[in-house]
């Protein structure tokens, strides 16, 4: 492709001709939509499906009989079944997955029907831990866990 830059004044006789070389726009347009591409099917694989409940929102339906929460806080997780409340305290700095792990598994045999948890953190839980939660929930047979939103004091 060529340009032709006719000349403008009466002292100007010859045409000047530019050459414009495309090669390189187009090889940064093909690296940008690969690298576009490529990123988007990343968000896709690191992606926890949830669900958000509010309390009192329209259209909610009324709590099942059953209830079964999960309130992560800094120091401990409180595994809620209906009325009963397990304490499980961090060890070492860090939750006690495998305590979590048996807690869950417990509640799923007495309520194997039941297949969602409420879970609700303070504020400043951090978000691994909080994943982390969500896999463990997961795992122990319960595929339908929902966030709620926590506040700013410990649990």
């Amino acid at each position: 492709m060529s340009v032709s830059i006719e000349p403008q004044g009466r002292n100007s006789k010859r045409a000047l001709t530019a050459e414009l070389n495309l090669v390189p726009y187009i090889d940064l347009l093909t690296c940008m939509v690969a690298f576009l591409l490529i990123t988007a099917v990343w968000t896709q694989l690191a992606q926890l499906s949830t669900s958000q409940k509010i309390p009192g929102e329209e259209g909610d339906e009324p709590l099942p009989m059953t209830r079964i929460a999960l309130l992560v806080g800094t120091q401990e997780i409180n595994v809620l079944v209906n009325q009963e409340r397990e304490v499980l305290p961090n060890r070492n700095g860090e939750p006690d997955w495998k305590a979590l792990t048996t807690s869950l598994k417990k509640a799923k045999k007495q309520y194997p029907d039941k297949n969602d948890v409420q879970t609700t953190s303070a504020d400043d839980v951090l978000f691994d831990r909080l994943a982390n939660v969500m896999d463990t929930t997961i795992a122990a047979g319960f595929p339908g866990v929902s966030l709620s939103p926590g506040g700013p004091s410990k649990l």
